[in-house]
């Protein structure tokens, strides 16, 4: 099959862009990139459909799931009184640290109905049974949205605080008298008020029930703590095997049709084939659906050796050079790296660049001999000769060869034998 690949890549030229030794027209080539990208995306959308039976890291772990058996985990949760972050560590106490994602299947009627992704790992889904046991109940919800609204309000109240702050002094306040203008005293009346408002509110938030006491939430807690080293290595397990797997289903999709586009165009250009157009037509579909099907193919083959070299072997060397203070060689060898990729880059355009000099001084000189047979001049000093002898009587430059196949005479400096044609 690898050599039928392999011959069918030298022809993909000729094969691609013209049909019937024609080139395509204008109209053609427009009505071809349409079937290009119609097979691409069918055959990404039927890889897709197969790659669902193997899940991505991310949802078969998500990150809502991962972070609870993380202890190093820090989860951000949006304070709107101070307009900073609270840093949330397990166990979590914050309300909006626990979050059990849903997806969304829409019926018609405009009724919804949420589920738990069934490609979700069978820990997280328990973990997500756990939590809803306290995050799901009327109490837990309404307290988590009376400790947001009253996180808005002192936010509101330390905006007027500051901006009163900013325009009087306040240590000025206990100092105003009776006979003081009436706005002095509003400013002041209303000034202690917000700070006893202030003060109201952080009393609420305090009284809200802790997270922690919850019936459920103990149960969670142990949960977590159990299966911490169970999920790690499950998770570090199904990270490395899973882009593996990936391809094993990639390739379920894709053999199949390379394989009989293979086949069929093998047998369109077979030698006992008449030539005609439908054979020339299959020939013309199957190389692009050839073609179409191995770039998925390449891409993940070269996802793997990314997933195997780069990123496992390496970061295992780089913590080792962390580790016994050996980092200063990691910049060694990649300035060593530079070096020679630059180098090597270097090295093959000037090749691909003496090749392509080379090559045109040799059809020059291939012009040039040609040019002077057939004006009956020596090659070298441009003297007219006869060809029917053997030198130059100018300057002795060997005009004629003998032809290894039909052992004839024949000029020397043309490619073929002018006798038998070999």
């Amino acid at each position: 099959m690898f050599s039928h690949i392999r011959s069918f890549m030298t022809k993909t030229k000729s094969t691609l862009f013209t049909f019937n030794n024609e080139p395509f027209s204008k109209f053609s080539i427009l009505l071809i990139i349409i079937l290009d990208i119609f097979l691409f995306v069918t055959i990404l959308t039927g890889i897709d459909s197969e790659k669902d039976m193997s899940p991505s890291v991310s949802v078969k772990y998500p990150y809502q799931c991962k972070n609870h058996f993380d202890p190093e985990y820090q989860r951000s949760v949006w304070n709107s009184a101070t307009r900073g972050y609270i840093y949330d560590t397990f166990p979590f106490s914050e309300y909006e640290s626990f979050y059990i994602p849903t997806h969304s299947a829409y019926y018609s009627g405009k009724k919804v109905q949420t589920y738990i992704d069934k490609r979700v790992a069978p820990l997280c889904t328990e973990l997500y049974e756990k939590i809803a046991v306290f995050a799901l109940s009327d109490l837990f919800k309404n307290n988590k949205e009376l400790k947001n609204n009253l996180r808005n309000d002192k936010r509101n109240v330390l905006s007027e605080i500051n901006s009163i702050e900013k325009r009087y002094n306040t240590a000025l306040f206990e100092k105003i008298s009776s006979t003081q203008q009436d706005r002095d005293k509003k400013i002041r009346d209303k000034y202690y008020t917000l700070l006893e408002k202030e003060k109201s509110i952080d009393k609420q938030i305090k009284e809200i029930k802790a997270v922690s006491a919850y019936k459920g939430y103990q149960e969670y807690a142990d949960f977590v703590n159990t299966n911490r080293e169970t999920f790690n290595k499950e998770y570090d397990s199904y990270a490395f095997w899973q882009p593996f797997i990936s391809f094993l289903y990639l390739l379920k999709f894709t053999l199949p049709l390379l394989l009989l586009s293979l086949l069929a165009h093998r047998f369109s250009i077979s030698p006992v084939r008449k030539v005609s157009v439908p054979n020339k037509l299959v020939t013309l579909i199957s190389s692009h659906i050839i073609i179409i099907t191995l770039l998925p193919i390449l891409m993940d083959v070269l996802r793997l050796i990314f997933h195997i070299i780069p990123k496992r072997f390496l970061e295992k060397i780089i913590t080792f050079l962390y580790q016994y203070g050996f980092i200063f060689l990691g910049y060694y060898f990649l300035m060593f790296l530079g070096i020679v990729s630059i180098g090597l880059v270097v090295f093959f355009i000037q090749r691909s660049v003496a090749k392509r000099e080379k090559l045109r001084k040799e059809m020059k000189e291939k012009t040039l001999y040609i040019d002077a047979y057939n004006q009956s001049r020596c090659p070298n000093c441009r003297n007219r000769v006869d060809y029917s002898k053997n030198y130059c009587g100018f300057c002795q430059e060997e005009l004629n060869r003998v032809c290894s196949v039909c052992h004839k005479r024949t000029p020397k400096h043309i490619q073929y034998c002018i006798e038998c044609g070999a």
